[in-house]
């Protein structure tokens, strides 16, 4: 981009503040030095003044009009400042003049004063203020006038104003079009990063793991509550009760048949069986219990290996992340370590200009320019010997201003060196980082097909157990049906020969509604369910952890992507200064990232650089925000004492450095220019 350069060619000051008339010629670099309230400031004021009415701190508020020795204001009198200024080599003449409105109240021989009336000029035209003011923003806009002309503008700021300005370097990139830069990596995120902020983001998936973990921490104990409801002794109680009532319906039965002289041993019999039936429910519910207690054994080593598996899949998503982190931020810094090593290049090969001889002193300057003839020898050698000091000042000042640049360009080519060293230990610091991580990742890879292969042997240990126990094999539980069985068929010899009885019918009918019943609440109290419910329980504990891991997933990924792209952002940023850095984002204690803004120098805050480092800090920014906006103007350098020649960085735009100094009259220097 072309850059605009605005220049103040000269100032012309009257009855401003405490300067009474003043003249000022200004070169492409101005020192204005002198004791404390010898008008330095005032100089820029008057300038501010005449552009935009404010002072060179940015205040409307400030008095202009001069005061007497008694600290009144001086009337009756124009406050005037000229100046003339070049806009790309087109020079422009400004003018700006104050005066008192009085006004004669009626009716009476005095005068009051209401107000002040201002008039411009451009190029000796007289101009309204709307025109004046349209010419100065055509020119140069007020805000980025304040930030390129005075080293302590920017830092002044507020922080997230410093933040707005310093963003627009990177230029204006959704959080989408960054993420696709980065090929598949951000491929799950993109399509919420062109609904939502990276915030709104981490909110979502924050707030569903929440939740997730709250589903996650009550599922135990719904199965320890589903759990208590595998009570063997309520089924046997009730298989009991059952057998009771078969025993009760079968008298019935045999009451109706009649005629049975062997009715009472069939009723014995039965009572045994009950008591046969009521034992063999005895041992298949112990059975029962050693399944569960085998079968719970079994369940815990599944959900513990499968803990395990997660948790390695976890570590070697967070070390994928880091590993690309760590390489983006590599990448970065290989970059920054070339663009020094040109600098370095570039700065060594800078030479300063050879000596233009001053112009030798011509045999017509001996000549009397009005008679022609030869001037008295005494003259004569007046000039000779003057023109042979001005030659000496002149090599002097050039072998002095070569040193200088000399001296300058050794520190330069120090300085970079010292940055090129740093960002080139950073850059194989990262590189090593990357290959311990991936070394890591390697481990983490072998852990994790153990891992897996002990959560399948787990579940295949546990596929071993059947959902109720099988007691076909146990020698008492089979006695026992043997004995049932041929009790069962003695009795159906023994009660052969039957006849029915119409009073019992009703009997029957009512024993055999109870057993229904009771048969209905053997089934609804069957372990079968209860265990078929623990393991819906089980299923969705597992798929709970599983949408935990892919929240977790998210947010990592989503964390990710902003430390990636703010990374991205100050490494944009920062690579567009050559002494100060910024730090643009903080870490949080719970690993997120907040935006902030803080301007340091070598890792040093501004804030505890001394005043000559924080004018330097100051320049290095003014020069970015110049080609920022592309427009260069004269910087005002206040407390110029505080930094010298060899600390002051290259600067493109016109210098005009107010010092401190025990003269008591304002001195003007202006350097001489070496072409």
């Amino acid at each position: 981009m072309e850059i605009k350069k605005v220049k103040l060619l000269s100032i012309h000051i009257q009855n401003f503040k405490g300067c009474k008339d003043k003249t000022i010629d200004f070169g492409d670099k101005t020192r204005i030095s002198g004791a404390n309230a010898t008008g330095k400031t005032t100089i820029f004021d008057a300038f501010t003044w005449l552009l935009f009415e404010r002072d060179s701190l940015g205040s409307s508020n400030f008095d202009i009009r001069p005061l007497d020795e008694n600290g009144k204001m001086i009337d009756n009198i124009e406050i005037s400042v000229e100046s003339k200024i070049s806009v790309d080599g087109n020079e422009y003449e400004l003018k700006k003049v104050q005066k008192q409105k009085w006004v004669k109240k009626r009716g009476t021989g005095t005068t009051e004063l209401q107000g002040n009336i201002n008039e411009f000029g451009i190029n000796g035209y007289p101009k309204s203020q709307k025109d004046f003011k349209d010419f100065i923003a055509g020119i140069i806009d007020e805000d980025i006038f304040t930030l390129i002309t005075n080293p302590a503008a920017f830092n002044a700021l507020p922080w997230k104003k410093q933040r707005e300005i310093l963003m627009k370097f990177v230029g204006t990139f959704s959080d989408a079009e960054i993420a696709e830069t980065f090929g598949e990596r951000y491929t799950k995120l993109i399509p919420e990063l062109r609904i939502a902020s990276t915030e709104d983001i981490l909110k979502k998936y924050t707030k569903a793991k929440t939740a997730l973990n709250k589903d996650m921490v009550e599922i135990p104990a719904r199965i320890d509550e589903i759990s208590k409801q595998l009570v063997i002794a309520d089924v046997g109680a009730l298989e009991v009760e059952k057998a009771a009532k078969e025993v009760a319906l079968q008298k019935v039965e045999d009451e109706i048949s009649g005629g049975n002289s062997k009715l009472e041993e069939i009723n014995s019999k039965r009572e045994e069986i009950m008591n046969l039936k009521l034992h063999l429910s005895e041992v298949q519910n112990a059975e029962n219990q050693k399944l569960m207690e085998n079968s719970k054994v079994a369940r815990e080593k599944v959900a513990a290996t499968e803990k395990d598996l997660a948790d390695v899949n976890h570590r070697i998503a967070m070390l994928s992340d880091e590993i690309n982190a760590t390489h983006d931020r590599y990448e970065a810094q290989k970059i920054r370590t070339e663009r020094l090593s040109a600098d370095w290049k570039a700065e060594k090969i800078k030479a300063y200009p050879a000596l233009t001889p001053l112009e030798p002193l011509t045999e017509d300057a001996l000549i009397c320019p009005t008679c022609g003839q030869a001037l008295p020898e005494e003259i004569k050698q007046k000039k000779i010997a003057d023109y042979e000091v001005r030659k000496t000042t002149y090599e002097a000042k050039y072998a002095k201003d070569k040193e200088a640049f000399e001296k300058k360009r050794a520190e330069n080519l120090a300085r970079i060196e010292k940055d090129g060293k740093e960002s080139a230990a950073l850059r194989d610091e990262l590189k090593a980082k990357e290959e311990e991580l991936r070394n890591q990742m390697a481990e983490e890879s072998k852990k994790l097909a153990e891992k897996q292969k002990t959560h399948n042997e787990a579940k295949e240990e546990l596929s071993k157990y059947p959902i109720t126990a099988d007691a076909s094999e146990n020698a008492e539980y089979l006695a026992t049906v043997e004995k049932i069985s041929v009790l069962e068929k003695e009795i159906e010899v023994m009660s052969a020969d039957t006849s029915g009885k119409a009073e019992l019918e009703t009997k029957k009918a009512v024993l055999k509604n109870e057993i229904a019943e009771i048969t209905g609440k053997i089934m609804a109290a069957d372990n079968t369910k209860v265990k078929a419910r623990i393991a819906e329980l089980e299923a969705e504990q597992k798929a709970v952890g599983q949408k935990i891991a892919d929240q977790e997933q998210m947010i990592d990924l989503v964390e990710d992507f902003i430390r990636t792209k703010m990374n991205m952002i100050s490494d944009k940023i920062n690579g567009m200064f050559k002494i100060v850095s910024f730090k643009l984002f903080a870490e949080q204690i719970n690993g997120g990232l907040k935006e902030t803004c803080e301007c340091t120098v070598n890792g040093v805050p501004l804030s505890s650089l001394n005043n000559g480092h924080r004018i330097v800090a100051g320049l290095d920014i003014i020069q970015s925000l110049s080609s920022l906006y592309g427009v260069s103007c004269p910087i005002f350098v206040d407390n110029a004492e505080s930094i010298n020649d060899f600390n002051v960085p290259e600067m493109d735009s016109q210098m005009i450095c107010l010092a401190v100094t025990d003269d008591k009259e304002l001195k003007v220097e202006s350097e001489v220019k070496y072409d």
